[in-house]
């Protein structure tokens, strides 16, 4: 739906107060700090109703690499809608996605054998601790069912995807809803002492004794 030329900032930070749940945010904060209400965005800038740009450094979905509004992106949606605009995979299928899936399979040397696709990237996580659960079962191991994740990680805010996170802000809340992950150190190439090299540093993590439950001790927000 095309932005309301009607809205002026003070009404649409009213309204979307009003009407909207703003995802990981207390909205009791926006009552001192305000939002940030944005018209419309081009390349790596987003812009308010006075003309203000604001350079987007948390981006999210394509515009984090090829920017907002790009030509080429928005051709190929607009062509895209004239079409069909959503079709199930079960049951279905049809020229696009199995041209995609083609083209990722070549770029692993055809390594990859199928697809499978997810809304978004909690989704993905969700998918793959399923696929990885479901596998281990159809080997005759249905015991299977723990896994591993690295410290400091952030995989999604569903379930699945908390339950290999760790980051007590977005996890702790519903950690009784949750089985709880056990948290290697991370190799994390930043972490390095002085003198060390990156390889030192994935040495010194796998060589990490102790693991322990996700979310227990780590505060950082990472991805």
């Amino acid at each position: 739906m095309p932005a309301d030329s009607a809205f002026s900032s003070s009404d649409l930070l009213r309204r979307s107060l009003r009407a909207v749940w703003h995802p990981c945010t207390q909205m009791k904060q926006h009552e001192r700090l305000p939002l940030v209400p944005i018209v419309r965005g081009a390349g790596v800038w987003l812009y308010d109703e006075a003309g203000r740009r604001y350079l987007d450094a948390v981006s999210s979905w394509w515009v984090n690499l090829f920017g907002h509004c790009n030509p080429r992106i928005n051709a190929a949606l607009q062509e895209q809608l004239e079409h069909i605009e959503h079709l199930m995979l079960a049951g279905f299928t049809h020229a696009p996605v199995v041209q995609l899936s083609e083209r990722l399979s070549a770029l692993t040397g055809a390594r990859l054998g199928h697809c499978f696709y997810g809304s978004d990237g909690a989704s993905a996580v969700e998918i793959a601790l399923k696929m990885s659960f479901h596998s281990w079962r159809n080997r005759g191991c249905p015991d299977k069912t723990s896994f591993l994740c690295l410290e400091g990680s952030y995989h999604g805010e569903t379930l699945g995807a908390l339950s290999v996170t760790d980051v007590a802000l977005f996890r702790d809340a519903y950690g009784p809803l949750m089985r709880r992950a056990q948290v290697l150190p991370s190799p994390d190439a930043r972490q390095a002492q002085p003198g060390e090299t990156a390889a030192d540093v994935a040495r010194r993590a796998g060589a990490g004794t102790g693991a322990r439950p996700a979310g227990r001790s780590h505060r950082g927000a990472d991805r």
